[in-house]
């Protein structure tokens, strides 16, 4: 994928490492020519590219007229993404809005840019959503005030214990004023993945109503499944649909990716969320509001309805 392409490059150039510039071109034609898709997916894949130009471009790892094409692309991808935002400051969704903080942060638009502080709330209202390691290693850098062209540079200290010194201020940090603020750097020390810790014993158990939903003209009928579902207490959303497989009769079936964010549904019941048709599995609390965790990491609460919705992006 284009994501990985990107991301290829990108740690290649953080590294020092030469790319030919057959393969810069082929990225730069991608997003000349609109093909990173649409959506959160879209936004990471662009931002990842974004940033591989940026580095490219600043580690003068290319000739002076592809670093101009390169830093021009770079700024289009962050004029983009600030206007892709959402009223709520999310971009894309709430997984990818780190990267394209990342693109502010490496393209020095954060300070002038106020798309970047409103992320920045974004972001900080819905911690609880990054609680695993591969989705902090994304945020984290952000709450410092880094992006991925600094991790090469950066000496890592011991987290025990760790305090901020004079010349941890006296780095440049973006926020709204041109500072990210000291609570953000200590919410972002407070960050523990939930991978890592054992989930708490909860007693009892809880019933999910799980919907399933294809509209027309996918499907004949919108509502293909809608079923009680009983699991234990502390029990995700995937719990829930593991759940719903066993039930007799064996009538719902799913599957699921694997991705660095963790577990991503790709089908139910039979039918195929698929990139070429522009669809895909959106999760949703009845009525309509879509979740901003995924599969394995959301807990439904007790008589909760939960819906899984095929959709067009």
């Amino acid at each position: 994928s284009y994501y990985q392409y990107g991301l290829g490059v990108l740690a290649l150039c953080v590294h020092h490492k030469r790319v030919r510039e057959e393969v810069i071109r082929r990225l730069l034609t991608a997003q000349n020519h609109g093909r990173f898709g649409h959506g959160g997916t879209a936004v990471d894949t662009e931002a990842v590219v974004a940033l591989a130009f940026t580095c490219l471009e600043r580690r003068r790892l290319v000739g002076t007229g592809l670093a101009a094409e390169l830093q021009a692309a770079a700024h289009g991808a962050s004029r983009s993404m600030a206007e892709a935002q959402d009223p709520d400051g999310i971009i894309g969704n709430i997984y990818s809005t780190p990267w394209a903080m990342q693109v502010f942060l490496a393209t020095g638009t954060c300070q002038t840019e106020p798309a970047f502080s409103q992320a920045m709330a974004a972001l900080l209202k819905n911690l609880e959503a990054f609680g695993t390691a591969a989705t902090m290693a994304q945020v984290l850098p952000v709450l410092h005030g880094h992006s991925y062209l600094d991790i090469a540079s950066m000496q890592c200290q011991e987290e025990p214990g760790r305090s901020w010194g004079q010349q941890d201020w006296a780095q440049h940090r973006c926020h709204h004023s041109g500072w990210v603020s000291p609570l953000v750097m200590l919410l972002a020390d407070m960050l523990t993945p939930l991978d890592m810790e054992p989930q708490a014993e909860v007693p009892g158990n809880k019933m999910v109503q799980l919907v399933v939903e294809c509209p027309l003209p996918w499907c004949d009928e919108v509502q293909l499944y809608n079923r009680s579902v009983h699991v234990p207490a502390a029990a995700s959303l995937l719990d829930v649909l593991q759940a719903a497989a066993v039930l007799e009769p064996h009538n719902f079936k799913f599957h699921t990716q694997d991705t660095a964010q963790g577990p991503f549904l790709t089908q139910v019941l039979g039918l195929e969320a698929r990139q070429e048709k522009r669809n895909y599995w959106q999760l949703l609390t009845a009525p309509n509001t879509p979740l901003q965790m995924g599969v394995a990491d959301y807990r439904p609460q007790d008589g909760e309805t939960l819906i899984l919705r095929l959709s067009e992006w």
